[in-house]
């Protein structure tokens, strides 16, 4: 019996065995002839390009770039990470891949800048119609409802700008500005309102007592236009405070030193002294009382890792403080006296009391777990929403 190939255990040179597919030929070793011999592998095509090669270079038959086409992609190298990699306070925030030695002194210079520009129109508009009021243009006729209304305006404009130049220096959006969480807190703002109005709220009360009430209240032609200003726009210049002040000054300072406790220090000193000086306060309890609260909405600020908190104090301070002016054209006539002697010893009980809310206030931020450092690039993305109580 003569065997055959499929017997003997051996197989001829270029014969298949049964069910089974012969390899594809490879490709010749030297890539400069493979166009030559392109045709014997057609049949088999290659595979794609592997990711991050060119694309666009020409190519021959099978799909592979010709060899003068063949470089690795090289393209642009990504911008760095505007948002830190590394658990970052509010007040550092800014220190990300993105950040340069220069950018807080910008974004400083450059909010100032925009801010006065923005703040001239409601000025003129108040000087033109207290003008035409017959009212005289000088320092002691800066107490009037025009300028008062203008004064609230343009603060309260401090808020898209402050906004705008975050965003433009530091490439984080804007709601980054507001919280390291990116977005504004609500729940913890009306939280913070409820604490603060039953804290200060008693601050006028004793106030009160001790004067033997709250003195004459009328209703005169001003009333009802001091009384809308107060309610529509004393919030948003509260608002505008805290993000000029303890927003983008405390954390462009604070984020100008590496050394997290030099920073946080410093940026605190920086924005209470720059608070103390807007307001114009000559008295020394006056000076006092500014540097106070300066320190305390920066450490609520701090320690709640946002704004929220700072605005809702000061919100409802502001308001406590001025719910009386629209019936008292007295008191208003010297709203903005704030020259020695306009103050006193008093004044330490008003102090006390926002040392109190400001008490209550980190109390319930430990209760509440806020996040009070966050990398936001770093992070899984659901973190970016985290926090919002």
């Amino acid at each position: 019996m003569v065997s055959g190939p499929e017997l003997s255990g051996e197989e001829s040179p270029g014969a298949e065995a049964p069910g089974q597919i012969s390899p594809p030929p490879v490709p010749p070793a030297d890539f400069n002839s493979y166009p030559a011999a392109v045709s014997e592998f057609s049949a088999y095509p290659p595979p794609p390009p592997p990711p991050g090669w060119y694309t666009d270079v020409p190519t021959v038959a099978g799909g592979y770039p010709e060899p003068s086409g063949f470089p690795p992609h090289v393209g642009k190298p990504p911008k760095p990470e505007p948002l830190p990699v590394e658990p970052r306070e509010y007040q550092q925030f800014y220190r990300a891949p993105a950040f340069r030695w220069w950018k807080p002194l910008a974004a400083v210079a450059l909010f100032f800048v925009a801010w006065i520009v923005v703040s001239i129109p409601p000025v003129m508009i108040a000087i033109v119609w207290d003008t035409s009021q017959g009212k005289p243009l000088s320092m002691d006729a800066l107490n009037t409802p025009a300028m008062f209304a203008a004064n609230n305006v343009s603060i309260a404009l401090a808020i898209p700008a402050a906004l705008l130049t975050h965003w433009l220096i530091s490439r984080q959006r804007p709601p980054w500005l507001s919280s390291i969480v990116g977005g504004f807190r609500w729940g913890l703002f009306g939280r913070s309102v409820a604490i603060a109005t039953v804290g200060l709220l008693i601050i006028f009360v004793v106030e009160a007592a001790l004067a033997g009430g709250v003195g004459e209240l009328t209703w005169d032609a001003n009333s009802l236009f001091l009384l809308l200003t107060v309610v529509l726009t004393t919030p948003f210049q509260a608002a505008g405070e805290e993000y000029m002040m303890r927003g983008l000054v405390f954390r462009s300072v604070a984020s100008w030193f590496r050394n997290r406790w030099l920073g946080l220090v410093i940026g605190i000193v920086v924005n209470s002294v720059i608070f103390m000086l807007l307001h114009g306060a000559g008295d020394p309890w006056l000076i006092a009382y500014y540097l106070l609260v300066a320190v305390l909405f920066s450490v609520l600020v701090w320690r709640t890792g946002g704004l929220e908190a700072a605005i809702a104090i000061h919100v409802v301070n502001n308001l406590v403080s001025e719910m009386t002016l629209p019936f008292q054209p007295d008191v208003f006539a010297h709203i903005f006296d704030r020259q020695a002697g306009v103050a006193g010893p008093e004044t330490l009980i008003q102090m006390g009391i926002m040392v109190l809310v400001a008490a209550a206030l980190l109390w319930q931020a430990s209760r509440l777990k806020l996040l009070r450092a966050n990398a936001p690039a770093a992070l899984a993305q659901p973190q970016a929403s985290a926090g919002l109580v």
